[in-house]
């Protein structure tokens, strides 16, 4: 009865984005104060992009929170940092852990979600979507990328990549056959018991032979091998 209702929340909290994750963008919210310190950054270079929650069942005071710090280090691309948090997003306590993602938006953000997700009956981690675009001038194209991604703290003291896909949008202004794409939809995860079992994403896919593109639907399915999903 317990797996079956794991299953239930699961199908849940997988597609949507959860109530209690929100997009606060005040320079004076308390995380992005306590990030600023963590990241050795000024409150003026940081952007609080989303929060939430622990799952109710975690019993647990501590949230997460995606950020984006915007102060030329990068060669002046933008960094985002998912931050495991002690405390509430109102109130958090201290930064536990963070973890560097490898897909920020430069522009104004869209559609960057974050929310808890259960994986097992006893494991549990933060779910991220997050999207940039930009404007490669040399092949005369915008491009996007979006990058779904699983992340937690398993033996260890950082927060790590559990499982992540990337996926890519190229379109042309002058070449229609460089034109590309894939688009995902959320992961969909298979909750096991004592260990995670899987998760699987489907994805939309297009390329372009001659003048005529060629689209197709492609699934890409992990199993959790160790401490992190594997794929097939």
């Amino acid at each position: 009865m317990r797996a079956r209702a794991m299953s239930i929340a699961c199908a849940v909290l997988c597609v949507a984005t959860p109530a209690e994750a929100t997009r606060p963008a005040t320079a004076g919210h308390p995380v992005t104060r306590l990030a600023a310190q963590h990241l050795g950054a000024s409150l003026r270079d940081l952007t609080l992009i989303a929060t939430a929650l622990p799952l109710e069942r975690e019993r647990s005071d501590g949230s997460a929170a995606l950020v984006r710090l915007d102060d030329g280090r990068d060669g002046g691309l933008p960094s985002c940092y998912l931050l495991d948090l002690a405390g509430r997003p109102f109130a958090p306590g201290k930064v536990e852990a963070h973890l560097r993602l490898s897909v920020c938006p430069s522009g104004p953000v869209k559609a960057a979600q974050l929310a808890r997700v259960a994986l097992s009956a006893k494991h549990e981690a933060w779910q991220v979507r997050v999207e940039a675009a930009r404007y490669d001038n040399k092949a005369q194209g915008a491009e996007t990328a979006v990058l779904w991604g699983l992340y937690g703290r398993y033996g260890t003291a950082e927060v790590r990549a559990l499982w992540e896909r990337t996926s890519t949008t190229f379109r042309s202004k002058t070449d229609p056959g460089m034109n590309q794409a894939e688009t995902c939809a959320a992961p969909q995860i298979a909750a096991g018991g004592q260990e995670p079992a899987s998760v699987a994403v489907e994805c939309d896919t297009e390329t372009t032979l001659g003048k005529l593109p060629k689209r197709a639907r492609q699934t890409f399915r992990s199993n959790w091998v160790g401490d992190r999903y594997s794929m097939n």
